[in-house]
């Protein structure tokens, strides 16, 4: 990875850092869990803590910890791709960019509410993240979740409860 990329991929994680400000407040519904909303953008749909402060625009959503010490951003690029074939390339090709500024960094494939996925973990500045990028078709879905290490207990079962959780397409 050039220098270039590098101060790029380093300036995009930090922008994703920062990404709750913007956006209008919005509150998710009842998931049936106590304590546990179901957000929705675009076809995806997952639970998150009611207590995490959520926005979104058109192209973002956002969720952050109170006290800020995790946040979640889920969201999709501009167009669909060709197909799933080109869409996991471009997710793949886009998680490869990211991986150059982080330490014990480490992307393979994956599974997402029964789509196929790209997923990047790695650790930055006293923060570790999870990247991934899920395709339904052509259509993909990106989510960005990073957490101050070490990951409160909070932060990683807002995590895996947004895996297990996580519905494309369909009926809520």
């Amino acid at each position: 990875m050039t220098a270039r990329w590098r101060t790029l991929a380093l300036a995009a994680t930090s922008l994703a850092l920062g990404a709750c400000a913007g956006g209008q407040p919005v509150q998710g519904r009842p998931s049936g869990r106590e304590g546990w909303v179901v957000h929705a953008f675009h076809d995806l749909r997952f639970e998150a803590p009611a207590s995490w402060r959520a926005t979104a625009d058109e192209r973002r959503l956002r969720l952050e910890a109170p006290g800020g010490g995790a946040r979640l951003e889920v969201s999709a690029p501009d167009a669909p791709f060709a197909d799933e074939r080109a869409c996991l390339a471009a997710a793949d090709a886009k998680l490869a960019e990211r991986q150059g500024g982080l330490e014990r960094a480490r992307r393979h494939p994956t599974r997402l509410a029964g789509r196929s996925a790209q997923l990047l973990e790695g650790d930055q500045g006293g923060w570790h993240l999870w990247a991934l990028a899920a395709c339904d078709g052509g259509a993909q879905v990106r989510i960005f979740f990073t957490a101050a290490t070490p990951a409160s207990a909070e932060a990683l079962e807002t995590w895996r409860a947004l895996l297990q959780s996580a519905r494309i397409g369909g009926e809520a």
